[in-house]
């Protein structure tokens, strides 16, 4: 094969390939034959295999920086209680990962309002809305609070939570999400770094299941009188709604981590664990380090080359064992690259994007066809040499 590897053909044909691929990216294709496959591999990424079948970061220690208090079905009266005694403990920061859309009564909207305004370390969650490029925030004590952070997730209408965007800029301001506002407070430092890097998403790094928390029940915090209230003393305190139901679906995302990759049962955690593993990344500069693009197509580019050289060399010298040859190299390759891509990811934290690459290799044999006819033609009429002109098919 290697023979063939700095022929002219075989350089034309490679470079055919990705001009094909922009065709293709340009060409609006719409046909209702592939909705089926389209919408169960939609939200697949085999990255996604690292975690729920490779158990990628499995079996961690207990993280004991932070405290999730499961607020359950508490009123507003009794979630400022809460707030008010975890506060009393002096933790790190505490955030509430609770949405207030609307007031109530008075009275219980009061003792939040208190309740938040009476301690600095208190960063309260709301839902930010971008629409035609207009901006607006959800909840009604977003005006009254000092802290509070955004708690949308990249790709949260139905999709699993990949990324996170850590801050969104719009015109001349800019909204910091839940877990960098949360980040700040904690790890001043890390916040620091996070902002420094100035993306717009980061891939969140999964290192915790949800069973991997300390989760306090909120009411006992309240009415146990012999409670230890000095295990939020310097943690991270996260407030929110824990189910105690594997079926209820409030609050609760699919992640990388769902067993099921493709075609997905119910949902697998609830929102707020998913910010503890992002405050969880930040402060310790976890980050999952994503390959540039240039990198991905230099792959692609070389990978399409070496195989387009070696289903010439069938083509033309064994062209009877061509399709065998070049089906079986299409499948080992894609065995063998998305092997490669999981383990970068599962043992250094890097995603390397192999769409590309794929993609290429599916197309050459298609295209080799496609180039032989234009060198037919070319020949006829220019009188072009190639390979393929009087070549013997074996």
């Amino acid at each position: 094969m290697f023979k063939y590897l700095f022929k002219r053909d075989t350089i034309f044909a490679t470079m055919m390939v990705f001009a094909v691929m922009g065709l293709l990216a340009l060409i609006p294709i719409n046909t209702h034959v592939l909705d089926p496959i389209k919408m169960a591999l939609q939200d697949f990424d085999y990255n996604d295999l690292a975690y729920s079948k490779f158990n990628k970061n499995a079996n961690p220690s207990i993280d004991t920086s932070i405290v999730v208090v499961n607020i359950g079905e508490a009123d507003r009266t009794a979630i400022a209680s809460m707030i008010q005694s975890v506060s009393a403990a002096k933790p790190a920061v505490i955030g509430v990962d609770i949405l207030f859309n609307e007031p109530k009564d008075s009275f219980s909207d009061s003792l939040l309002l208190t309740a938040f305004n009476t301690d600095n370390k208190i960063v309260l969650a709301y839902n930010l809305k971008v629409e035609d490029d207009q901006v607006s925030s959800s909840g009604f004590l977003y005006h009254n609070v000092a802290s509070k952070g955004f708690a949308n997730f990249v790709g949260e209408e139905g999709g699993s939570i990949r990324f996170v965007a850590p801050f969104y800029k719009s015109n001349d301001e800019t909204y910091e999400s839940f877990a960098a506002a949360v980040s700040q407070k904690a790890h001043p430092s890390a916040y620091d770094a996070l902002k420094k890097r100035n993306k717009v998403t980061e891939t969140v790094n999964y290192t915790r299941s949800a069973g991997d928390y300390i989760v306090v029940d909120g009411e006992t915090i309240l009415k146990d009188s012999n409670f230890n209230h000095t295990i939020f003393k310097n943690k991270v305190v996260l407030m929110g709604f824990i189910s105690g139901s594997q079926y209820s679906l409030e609050d609760k995302h699919f992640t990388p981590l769902n067993k099921k990759s493709v075609g997905k049962t119910i949902p697998d955690m609830e929102g707020i664990f998913i910010h503890a593993n992002i405050i969880q990344m930040v402060k310790n500069a976890d980050y999952i380090k994503n390959s540039s693009a240039w990198i991905n197509w230099m792959i692609a580019a070389l990978l399409g080359w070496l195989h387009m050289s070696l289903f010439i060399s069938y083509f033309i010298e064994k062209h009877i064992w061509f399709h065998l040859v070049a089906k079986i190299a299409q499948v080992l390759s894609a065995i063998l690259f998305i092997y490669l891509g999981l383990l970068f990811y599962y043992k250094w934290d890097i995603r390397i994007n192999l769409t590309p690459t794929f993609i290429a290799i599916i197309l050459a044999v298609d295209v080799l066809y496609f180039y032989e006819a234009i060198t037919a033609w070319l020949h006829k009429r220019f009188g072009y040499h190639s390979l393929f002109i009087n070549a013997h098919h074996h």
